[in-house]
């Protein structure tokens, strides 16, 4: 902890080997920086190392920091630091939290911090095989309009949205679901096509160009951006809603450059690199906690776990009606250079595309636009 209150921790950087790429000379030496609040948390968390610990609680705040990056009310924006902490360590290992039996998770009360926060909570065998994650997997496909609400939620972007307003003190300012609809799509497009390598190289089934032709990357980045900076000179004047804004802005390349978790320096200053063998079966390691989790037990909890409308398609197990898309019992990718969900076949990601270029017919739905 130095004079100012912030926690530093020296750490040796030594991913750069796990990743595939060349080892500097001189190994580059991370120090993990965050605030003295935070010096206790996380405390004590079997199975969570010292070192785990204090990367994570790194990670938390550089992610809150460049997604929120102006605050006005403290309280509440470590309460979005600590949640967001909660998410990265059920990311990359899900044997650490048990949504499905508790509100209290890693020593925080959930409740108490979405109540600091003032955010509505949602709906207001352990293995990646397990019934909810391949009805999820098939939802996720149903359309475009339905997977982007999906890829809403599994990124927690209008989560992010209300804490930024709320980490702000504007606790009047709210969008209706079109609105939301059109802020969503524009950071997951952003976010996914900086992302592909990343995502196919960890067999993700979160990746909008899983389902999309990946030639059309730039392009469908090219007019999300577009769209973006439409709804941002139209709303220039109102400062409330342009803190919104700030929030989908940094999804679409700042993030991935900004955080250390990116390794945007590591790869020698590269958004996007074709991923190795070595990199996909470290990447492959762990595995989501959506995948963990029971059928039964998230159902029987889907006002708490679940966004409306969300719990009927996953009982109902429904699927495209297309019997040349590629489904099956078992989900996840076997091979390199390929994602983990459904194979769509040529007509129906041709529906993608074409639903993928009239974001800016969407975008016209936004106040101001």
């Amino acid at each position: 902890m130095n004079a100012n209150g912030v926690a530093s921790v020296p750490r040796v950087h030594d991913s750069a080997e796990h990743q595939g790429t060349p080892t500097p000379k001189q190994r580059h030496q991370d120090t993990w920086f965050f605030p003295k609040e935070f010096s206790i948390d996380l405390i004590n968390i079997p199975g969570l190392s010292q070192r785990m610990r204090e990367e994570v609680l790194n990670t938390a705040w550089e992610y809150s920091r460049v997604v929120i990056p102006q605050y006005t009310n403290w309280t509440r924006f470590c309460c979005y630091v600590r949640l967001s902490a909660i998410g990265i360590i059920s990311e990359y290992n899900g044997e650490l939290t048990d949504i499905t039996a508790t509100n209290k998770i890693l020593g925080y009360d959930v409740d108490e911090l979405l109540d600091t926060i003032r955010i509505n909570r949602p709906g207001a065998d352990e293995s990646k095989h397990d019934e909810l994650f391949r009805r999820y997997v098939n939802h996720l496909v149903h359309s475009p309009r339905i997977w982007f609400r999906a890829r809403d939620g599994d990124a927690l972007i209008r989560f992010g949205l209300a804490a930024a307003l709320s980490s702000n003190d504007t606790d009047d300012v709210w969008f209706d679901e079109a609105q939301l609809q059109v802020l969503s799509e524009i950071c997951v497009t952003l976010y996914d096509a900086v992302a592909f390598f990343k995502h196919r190289s960890e067999g993700e089934i979160h990746n909008t160009f899983a389902y999309l032709d990946p030639k059309l990357q730039v392009n469908t980045y090219g007019r999300a951006r577009e769209v973006l900076w439409s709804i941002d000179s139209a709303w220039g004047k109102s400062p409330r809603h342009l803190v919104a804004l700030n929030h989908v802005r940094f999804f679409g390349g700042p993030m991935h450059m900004t955080m250390r978790r990116y390794r945007y320096v590591e790869n020698g200053m590269e958004l996007g690199r074709p991923e190795t063998e070595e990199v996909v079966n470290d990447a492959r390691e762990y595995y989501k906690l959506w995948y963990r989790a029971r059928f039964d037990n998230v159902i029987s909890r889907e006002s708490y776990l679940l966004y409306p409308g969300l719990a009927e398609p996953l009982q109902q197990d429904v699927k495209r009606e297309c019997d040349k898309c590629e489904y099956r019992r078992n989900y996840g990718a076997s091979t390199i250079n390929e994602f983990g969900g459904v194979k769509l076949c040529e007509a129906c990601r041709d529906e993608w595309r074409q639903y993928t270029e009239t974001p800016a017919a969407r975008g016209r739905g936004v106040p101001g636009n």
